[in-house]
């Protein structure tokens, strides 16, 4: 006897998948980056990120970097 398929289980199933997978996307991109509703966060990795990836020029030596960036010099 062969299966018969019904379109309104299969929309059911479509629907409920979908669902879950934008509750998760959604909880993971909450987890992962809280700062969308936080804004006073200043994780540490940020900023030496961009002491790390700020250009460097001659007109200007890593200590200027660091009045810049960190607002002191770091020792």
């Amino acid at each position: 006897m062969p299966m018969r398929i019904n379109n309104k289980k299969i929309f059911e199933y479509t629907l409920a998948t979908g669902v879950a997978f934008f509750i998760g996307v959604f909880t993971t991109m909450y987890k992962i980056d809280s700062r969308l509703w936080n804004e006073e966060i200043n994780k540490a990795i940020d900023i030496e990120t961009r002491a790390l990836n700020y250009s460097m020029q001659d007109c200007y030596d890593w200590q200027d970097i660091e009045m810049i960036i960190f607002g002191e010099i770091q020792e």
